[in-house]
């Protein structure tokens, strides 16, 4: 089955929302990640998604609309009201992970997204989350090395409420260019004892991940703006957790002495 295919059958079965979580758009919805996160938000009971595409998609789900690049790009006065205060969604992975299905779906690279995350704001959208995935080897090779500082700095100076960037493993493979070459090997040796990582400390797969992402966006709803950061061993404790990822991401969010909501 093809991640479109699982994304679309993910909003037969919507899990418990808080009341009114208002429009959402993903970007990357074909990727192995992009595909997981778009089900996870079809089932999170928003009024409305939606998905940038390049064409028509082959099928679609009450609920879910295609975003064209015009549409995000110079948004009409009634595209910006249906997507006011929309949860953005951006995902980046490593091209070639999207199906022949699924490539109705565009691909954000990473250099876009300094402007993507600029049209999102002026299209309407009031929070931000940047997701990439845990495993190196789906990772843009742009993000090997992280984020850069500078356009953090960038996403934080947009005016989002919100703004949470989902941090990846690193390994040996994505030390940067000129690492010396006993670092190299530490980290090598050190890629060798993973097995003795704990379960709740491990890189997660994209299904786990795409759920912990909806569910703290999900948490952030009743936290005070800012920007955050959602790193790898957190998002896996949480996704462990024997009382629930909401509850490590309520602590996480500074909403542990509060009432679920």
């Amino acid at each position: 089955m093809s991640p479109l295919s699982d994304a679309l059958r993910g909003a037969l079965h919507p899990t418990a929302a808080a009341p009114s979580p208002g429009p959402a758009l993903v970007l990357g919805a074909g990727g192995w990640l992009g595909a997981a996160v778009l089900s996870q938000v079809l089932a999170a009971g928003h009024s409305r998604v939606g998905a940038w595409v390049q064409r028509a998609m082959a099928s679609t789900h009450r609920g879910l609309v295609g975003v064209s690049q015009s549409e995000l790009a110079t948004p009409s006065d009634a595209q910006r009201e249906a997507w006011a205060g929309a949860t953005a969604y951006v995902v980046l992975e490593r091209p070639g992970l999207v199906g022949a299905r699924d490539a109705a779906f565009v691909a954000p690279d990473v250099a876009q997204l300094p402007v993507l995350a600029r049209q999102l704001r002026a299209l309407g959208a009031k929070r931000l989350f940047v997701v990439v995935p845990h495993a190196a080897n789906t990772l843009p090779e742009a993000l090997r090395h992280g984020f850069a500082n500078a356009d953090e700095q960038a996403l934080a100076g947009l005016g989002f409420e919100q703004v949470v960037l989902v941090r990846s493993s690193r390994d040996a493979a994505s030390l940067p260019p000129g690492t010396p070459w006993l670092d190299r090997l530490a980290a090598a040796w050190w890629a060798q004892l993973r097995w003795i990582v704990p379960d709740a400390e491990r890189p997660l797969r994209s299904v786990a991940l795409a759920r912990v992402v909806v569910a703290a966006a999900r948490v952030l709803r009743q936290a005070p703006p800012g920007v955050r950061v959602l790193p790898q061993g957190l998002a896996s404790r949480a996704a462990h957790a024997p009382e629930g990822a909401e509850a490590v991401l309520r602590a996480w969010a500074g909403l542990a002495g509060d009432a679920g909501g």
